[in-house]
């Protein structure tokens, strides 16, 4: 199992990750970083496979740029609501559950893979992401935990997860309405809240090539 390149999944890469740069790194936070820099790199392929299209690669966004914009969310909903989430595991949650990309790739529901497949993995590239790392962490830990969704912070990370998507192709103009799997999927009452702003404020935007 090797970093992500174009040539593995088909998954579509803005850049070679700077780790490939460097044959012998003793610094375990270094080895870490280089690696997960990598999801800087990594575009979210649905938008590119399914939603917008290649020729609009310069538009958009990367796994990385869908992590922070979910631990954003996860501080803005916690704060603004008053949920009793512990905050900081909802933060943690949000940035690594993707970090198994780096090597797995990011994968479509229209790609053809199961879900055990899948999980498979993304088990198995972040195990050798975290190799790198020689302290005790609970990263793992939390990524199982948020692929599980049996604790109250994983269903609701997932919320965000789907948020996130929504809100996400909103910023790219299209018709929220559209994308009635991640509607479907969201449960948590504010989220719900903000999606109905959403479909409202979207309503007369260009909908996507493909519903679902």
């Amino acid at each position: 199992m090797e970093i992500l390149k174009d040539k593995n999944n088909e998954n579509y890469i803005k850049d070679i990750n700077p780790f490939e740069k460097y044959k012998k790194i003793d610094n375990d936070v270094v080895s870490f970083y280089m690696q997960y820099n990598h999801l800087k790199n990594i575009y979210r392929q649905g938008w590119l496979k399914v939603r917008i299209g290649l020729e609009h690669k310069e538009k958009c966004e990367s796994v990385a740029d869908h992590s922070f914009s979910m631990a954003l969310l996860a501080i803005t909903m916690i704060e603004k609501y008053n949920l009793s989430y512990d905050t900081l595991k909802c933060i943690k949650m949000c940035i690594i559950h993707e970090l198994g990309e780096i090597y797995a790739g990011d994968y479509t529901p229209y790609d053809k893979i199961t879900k055990e497949e899948k999980h498979l993995k993304e088990k198995e590239a972040i195990q050798k992401v975290l190799k790198s790392l020689d302290f005790d962490n609970d990263f793992l830990e939390l990524w199982e935990e948020f692929e599980k969704r049996e604790t109250k912070e994983a269903k609701f990370v997932k919320n965000l997860d789907e948020l996130e998507f929504i809100l996400q192709s909103a910023a790219y103009g299209l018709d929220t309405s559209s994308f009635k799997r991640s509607i479907e999927n969201i449960t948590d009452e504010h989220c719900k809240e903000i999606v109905n702003s959403l479909i409202d404020l979207t309503k007369n935007n260009k909908k996507p090539t493909v519903e679902g």
